[in-house]
């Protein structure tokens, strides 16, 4: 059980090794994510998975009560004493175009979590700059890169941005120099 103090990170591992002993793999992505690899930079209020083959309210409802969480009549779960929330996007999982099929396991004490990589969250964070502007993504993804600097590839990121940027007239190219920018700057 979740003890009322506890941080996304827990809240986190607590769904993936109870999801995990229910029999499904659920992939940690988005926000949270980026506050695995970088709580100094960026804190999330909810924990996003992404749930290899498909949301399975039999398994799900069950396996996240016993940590305390109940559904919400607008699908995500709540926990009556801890202020974050847990949703389940649609998948597959991916990142614009690219499907991810590989992440990223770790464990602590008796507890499992399946998160996307270094590489993969700095995308997925800069896939919402790229494509809606959001600023705070920006500020995320090069935290985590930066953070994750011995984890963060940059050749992968920027290969695929400029596919990306290719494939899309609405990306704009030179906001991946913007990324470049920061992430070379030092405060």
């Amino acid at each position: 059980m979740l003890e009322k103090d506890a941080t996304l990170i827990d809240v986190a591992f607590a769904v993936c090794t109870v999801l995990d002993a229910a029999g499904k793999c659920a992939v940690l992505t988005g926000g949270s994510a980026a506050t695995y690899y970088a709580p100094a930079a960026y804190q999330s209020l909810d924990a996003d998975f992404i749930l290899q083959f498909g949301v399975t309210r039999k398994v799900v409802d069950p396996a996240l009560a016993a940590i305390g969480y109940h559904r919400t009549p607008y699908g995500m779960y709540a926990h009556e004493a801890i202020p974050f929330t847990v949703e389940f996007p649609a998948g597959p999982l991916r990142i614009g175009r690219d499907v991810v099929t590989e992440w990223r396991t770790d464990h602590r004490n008796d507890q499992l979590l399946h998160v996307l990589t270094p590489t993969d969250s700095a995308r997925d964070r800069f896939i919402a700059y790229y494509a809606w502007s959001d600023y705070s993504a920006l500020l995320a993804a090069v935290a985590v890169a930066r953070t994750q600097a011995k984890d963060f590839d940059r050749k992968r990121f920027e290969h695929w941005a400029r596919a990306e940027a290719r494939a899309d007239s609405a990306y704009d190219p030179a906001r991946l120099d913007t990324f470049f920018a920061l992430l070379a700057h030092r405060d």
